[in-house]
């Protein structure tokens, strides 16, 4: 009798299972359906749609489409004008190691729009954005440097690491 209740039991775990994965496969294919689709119309002008299509996709943490949305609000570009919602959004994709938004949020900091000027903060997204590979980072990094005293320094190099070690892959 175990065996037929453990029989049932894994038939309806994989059956359970195959529904499940295919639907998450199927919002993936769909998540990169509208992500295209949400790029496509940014490129086009067409800020709405690109607003309809990558918020949502965003919203389930993609960093991609949370860049773009952070650019939308920080331009006003088929959003509200909204600074502080652009630095909300750039965090949440600078986070999770999207170069575009490490960039931008380290000017966010460095003209103090959508935030306070933070000169460290700056500078650690420069940094971080630089040691990960973006060039115009290592650039943008030195300028603010001119800004800093030698521990503000100090402060956003040990926050830098700090950043990094945390996010190693």
């Amino acid at each position: 009798m175990n065996n037929k209740i453990f029989v049932a039991f894994l038939s309806i775990s994989l059956i359970a299972f195959s529904v499940f994965s295919t639907g998450c496969g199927d919002q993936s294919q769909k998540d990169a359906a509208n992500y295209q689709q949400g790029i496509d119309a940014y490129a086009k002008g067409d800020f709405v749609v690109a607003l309809e299509k990558l918020k949502p996709i965003a919203e389930h943490g993609n960093p991609d489409a949370q860049f773009r949305l952070g650019l939308m609000y920080r331009e006003g570009n088929g959003a509200p004008k909204d600074d502080k919602q652009a630095v909300v959004w750039l965090s949440k994709s600078a986070e999770q190691g999207q170069l575009e938004a490490q960039e931008n949020l380290g000017f966010s900091y460095a003209k103090g729009q959508g935030v306070e000027r933070d000169w460290v903060q700056a500078d650690k997204w420069f940094s971080i954005a630089a040691a990960l590979g973006k060039e115009s980072a290592v650039n943008n990094k030195q300028v603010v440097e001119v800004h800093m005293q030698p521990e503000q320094i100090a402060e956003a190099s040990a926050l830098t690491q700090e950043w990094l070690k945390m996010h190693k892959k």
